[in-house]
């Protein structure tokens, strides 16, 4: 009896204990699918993360083309502004030549600045209208000029004329405050814009319009051979002092100076280096600068030594401006005592904690080089080349860029004029014919050459 008794609990327990491992079983399985689930909800956000991560910087780095953009059609014709104001102090027929020149450039450069702006309607024909205007009629001005003829009267009614409109327009775009979140937030921001210019008339001038593109080859990189992808990105990162595991290719550049390019920090750096050479051409850093707690004295320290640390000597700061609270600094080369303003390199400076957020060495791979300097007139003999409008107050040698895309030896004047206006005036050391004229702009922002 006992015996049978004791086999139905026998029988039981097995039970339970094949129930109980059921039940084990069952709860492991749900455990294993939940992390499953879990592990996939996971990667499925990581992804859509990364995704809304790329999308949103390639907004930014749009928006911030865009911006750019415009920051270079408001610098064009704000050049066009000045070149205009220059001919009170221009004194041969080579200078007013050179300011034609000049206008026909800037205005070039202006139309190319305004077609990259988001703008699909006519809101902005007759801006444009405005800037082909100006390439058109200083092109005449130029043949005439170098026909033998003089600036007319009629000429000088065009000229102030043109430098009306350029002060509505470059006043228009520097207050355009504006996010390019969207092309209908800059439509509105420049809908005074298109008013201002809505009744532009059209100038009666000899000659079509003409476009001059100069295709300079740099003459640093030039005999350099090419060097590969991968020793472009280790150059990019120890210029950045960072892993080149953290720099991504992007689409490279052609043109004049082939690059490749890079990006770091979620895309928000952005680094160039010549495939010639491997030189760093460009870097930017789109982070947004909120405050600032340090001066220009400061920013130029970072500056000089950041040019040193990485390997760039023989470099004397020139001019300066602050906005943004990004303070940036032009670097011009200096050989045998004579400052080469051709070969120029750009640092920008955030004025929150010093970083260098901006590089910009263009105009340094482009135009260096070992050159022979010999200046054949003396600095007396140049001065009298200067205008009797102009006093005197400084001068030294200086290597700066014509107006045909070549190079000049020349002497720079530093002047007063007249309402107390600084004037830099150079004058060649070769020919005594000036070469060019830039006013300076100084203020708490910067010091700045027009």
């Amino acid at each position: 009896m006992q015996e049978n008794s004791l086999f139905p609990r026998r029988i039981i327990s097995a039970a339970r204990k094949k129930n109980n491992a059921g039940v084990k079983d069952m709860l492991k399985h749900k455990i294993s699918s939940t992390i499953a689930v879990m592990l996939l909800v996971a990667v499925l956000s990581g992804t859509t993360a990364y995704g809304f991560s790329q999308a949103d910087g390639y907004r930014r780095q749009l928006q911030y083309n865009y911006r750019r953009s415009l920051q270079d059609l408001s610098d064009h014709v704000g050049n066009i502004e000045t070149v205009l104001d220059k001919a009170a102090y221009a004194n041969t027929p080579t200078e007013q030549n050179g300011l034609a020149a000049k206008l026909q450039r800037e205005a070039g450069m202006a139309k190319t600045s305004l077609a990259a702006l988001p703008v699909n309607d006519n809101s902005l024909n007759n801006v444009s209208k405005f800037i082909t205007q100006v390439g058109d009629f200083s092109a005449t001005l130029s043949r005439n000029i170098s026909a033998g003829g003089k600036i007319t009267s009629g000429d000088f009614r065009t000229i102030g004329n043109l430098k009306s409109y350029s002060q509505k327009l470059s006043t228009d775009i520097q207050s355009v405050n504006v996010d390019f979140s969207s092309a209908s937030s800059f439509h509105d921001a420049i809908k005074e814009t298109a008013k201002d210019f809505s009744d532009f008339p059209s100038l009666i001038y000899d000659g079509p319009f003409a476009d001059h593109v100069v295709n300079q080859k740099p003459k640093l990189t030039s005999g350099k051979g090419q060097i590969l992808q991968g020793n472009a990105q280790n150059i990019a990162a120890e210029f950045l002092n960072t892993s080149q595991s953290y720099l991504a290719h992007v689409q490279d550049t052609a043109g004049n100076l082939p690059t490749y390019n890079f990006t770091a920090n979620g895309r928000q750096i952005s680094i160039a280096v010549t495939k010639a050479g491997g030189y760093i051409a460009e870097m930017a850093n789109s982070r947004s600068v909120d405050t600032s707690s340090l001066g220009y004295k400061e920013a130029s320290q970072k500056a000089h030594a950041f040019l040193e640390s990485r390997g760039i000597r023989n470099m004397k700061e020139s001019y300066y401006v602050i906005a943004d609270n990004v303070c940036l600094l032009n670097f011009a080369s200096v050989q045998d005592g004579v400052l080469c303003y051709p070969d120029l390199i750009k640092v920008g400076v955030a004025l929150d904690n010093g970083e260098i957020i901006r590089f910009q060495s263009t105009g340094y791979l482009m135009n260096h080089c070992e050159r022979k300097l010999t200046l054949k007139l003396t600095a007396a003999e140049a001065q009298k080349s200067v205008s009797p409008n102009l006093s005197v107050k400084n001068c030294k040698p200086a290597l700066i860029p014509t107006k045909t895309g070549g190079e000049a030896l020349t002497y720079e004047f530093l002047c007063s004029g007249s309402q107390n206006d600084r004037v830099l005036v150079y004058i060649d050391a070769s020919t005594g014919y000036e070469d060019d004229i830039l006013i300076i702009r100084q203020s708490d922002q910067g010091v700045l050459v027009k």
